[in-house]
């Protein structure tokens, strides 16, 4: 039994609340994807919902004691993909591009940080650590966003490289800076060993724990690739804090090493997909549910400032650091430049935990930058996710698959479908009923189609509602004239100039014949032509002398009937025989 604050804490309450934590956390996620925003910023709904900031709904001990591993884990995990973008055949052509872009953003960020605040904050020693605390992005929110929307592309892979070096560079000055203001000040009693010890350590711990990793992976074969990444991050986790040093770019080296010395990184990665969701939704309800509006409230003058500044700060450097380093990020449709800057702005874990450090060599110091960076969180971790998503959108590096959210969501209508082909499947069909079944009397309820003069905006708009990722279009006669795939639309979409051009007859690459059927084939001939087609939805038409729309036949629904059919046929044999 666990002791928090001396209380005692039961084991299955706390599982209840871990449990309330994923299901919230995952209903508002729902939400949030339905209304096209980050999933990650439902998660942070979710936990200002059951926090003390609205309902209070859960035990205050439960929270302390899940957050700390919790955080630690996701974090451990993030870190650990971030590590392994800094792979030697990847940063062989933009590798010091790059690194010029990161540093002259991070300079400015500092420099704006540092000069914006020192009319708000006493002495010179609370700027200049807060302007350092400003170069980090919070590595969860960033990484967590792009891979959802699955954006890929030079832009996205600029962004995941800048997150991680702007963790390297905030955390190594930092320490440095702490020696320069606190330590020579006097107003520690902590030594510059610690310092030294809080880097070397950590880069030491990834080294081992990067190599660990390989061995044990070696050892256990190619089926698991799970049980040994978490067994070393629970290890250097465990180490990190029993001597005290910080663990986060211990992860980035350790995804460093693996990229770089094995071929178990990419395999490693994709294992992440069946157990890092929970802890990612856990770590970002629990911020949710650490978010203090209070705090910003108290200092809404140093936390507005900051935000203020750290905003113009990374636009501004992004943008001379692009100029400079003379690296392109171009929409590919419109040869437009997205506006980068704006994806670097979340931030939470990292500049939180520099705080801390900070409080280990002077508290007062270090209470202050913890209240201006928990106020400023507010913001960013609210804004940010928001703001990843619409320039990996402006890049053009986002599948349009991912920004549509069908109204009645595809697992619900497939739900239904299943109810219905269930209800069908126990009619008492006879074989020479189904043989006769006709595509015609199919078709009621199915979809409506799009016309023909549709402009591109009542495309996106149709293709959002739609049920299937193939769109059939008639003429103002209601004649089927072809289909339109999503895939088509992902050229265009992103091109405003093109886009305002075409209409949806100017779209369809499925033509009549390819993709329509008779109402008067039969199920079987049906099946015959799904056989032929890779699709998973054909149309049915008046007849191939008139060719108008009645709807659209799906192949799990056609297959139902066809199945039917052959049992049908089985259970009719024996009673003709007799």
């Amino acid at each position: 039994m666990d002791l928090i604050g001396q209380v005692p804490i039961n084991m299955q309450d706390l599982l209840l609340t871990a449990g309330l934590i994923l299901v919230v956390g995952s209903i508002c996620g729902e939400v949030a994807r339905f209304l096209r925003l980050p999933t990650l910023t439902g998660y942070i709904s979710a936990g200002i919902l059951l926090g003390p900031q609205v309902f209070d709904s859960l035990p205050h001990e439960h929270i302390h004691a899940i957050s700390d591993p919790v955080n630690d884990i996701a974090m451990a995990l993030v870190l650990f993909v971030l590590g392994g973008q800094f792979r030697t055949e990847k940063l062989r052509g933009v590798g010091k591009k790059i690194l010029t872009l990161s540093s002259i953003e991070s300079v400015f960020s500092f420099t704006c940080v540092a000069l914006f605040t020192l009319p708000v904050l006493p002495g010179i020693a609370g700027p200049l650590l807060l302007g350092v605390m400003a170069v980090a992005i919070a590595p969860a929110t960033t990484l967590l966003v792009l891979d959802e929307f699955d954006a890929h592309g030079p832009s996205t892979d600029a962004i995941k490289l800048i997150t991680a070096l702007s963790n390297v560079w905030s955390i190594l000055f930092f320490e440095l800076a702490l020696l320069l203001l606190v330590f020579l000040s006097g107003t520690s009693e902590v030594g510059p060993s610690a310092a030294v010890w809080d880097i070397f350590g950590s880069l030491f711990y990834g080294l081992i724990a990067g190599h660990a990793l390989i061995v044990i992976q070696d050892r256990t074969g190619h089926g698991n690739y799970s049980l040994p990444l978490l067994a070393v991050i629970a290890l250097t986790i465990g180490a990190s804090k029993v001597t005290g040093v910080p663990h986060m770019l211990a992860f980035l080296v350790t995804g460093g090493v693996v990229a770089n010395r094995s071929r178990y990184f990419e395999p490693i990665t994709k294992s992440m997909g069946a157990f890092a969701p929970p802890a990612y939704v856990a770590f970002f309800v629990l911020s949710g549910i650490h978010l203090d509006f209070g705090l910003l409230a108290e200092n809404w003058i140093a936390a507005g400032v900051y935000v203020l500044a750290r905003t113009i700060g990374k636009v501004a450097g992004a943008r001379a650091g692009l100029k400079i380093s003379g690296l392109q990020f171009l929409n590919p449709q419109d040869r437009s430049s997205p506006p980068v800057g704006l994806a670097l702005l979340c931030q939470a874990g990292v500049a939180i935990t520099l705080a801390h450090v900070a409080m280990k060599y002077n508290p007062e110091l270090g209470q202050t930058l913890l209240n201006i960076i928990l106020g400023a969180v507010v913001l960013f971790e609210l804004v940010g996710p928001l703001l990843v998503k619409h320039v990996a959108v402006a890049a053009g590096e986002v599948n349009i698959g991912h920004l549509l959210v069908r109204s009645s969501d595809e697992r619900g209508t497939s739900f239904f479908s299943s109810i219905l082909r269930s209800i069908r499947g126990r009619r008492n069909w006879k074989a020479a009923d189904l043989a006769g079944f006709t595509l015609g009397r199919m078709m009621r309820g199915t979809t409506t189609p799009l016309s023909e003069s549709a402009p591109m905006d009542d495309i996106l708009r149709y293709a959002n509602h739609a049920r299937s990722n193939q769109f059939p279009v008639v003429n103002a006669d209601g004649e089927f004239v072809g289909m339109i795939r999503l895939r088509d639309l992902e050229e265009l979409a992103y091109d405003p100039h093109a886009a305002s051009l075409v209409i949806a007859g100017d779209l369809t690459s499925l033509g009549v014949e390819e993709v329509s059927l008779p109402a008067s084939a039969t199920i079987e001939e049906a099946a015959s032509a799904f056989s032929e087609y890779r699709g998973n939805n054909l149309v049915v038409i008046e007849s191939k002398e008139n060719p108008r729309y009645l709807g659209m036949v799906e192949k799990a629904d056609l297959l139902q009937l066809v199945s039917q059919l052959e049992h049908s046929r089985l259970q009719d044999g024996p009673q003709t025989e007799n």
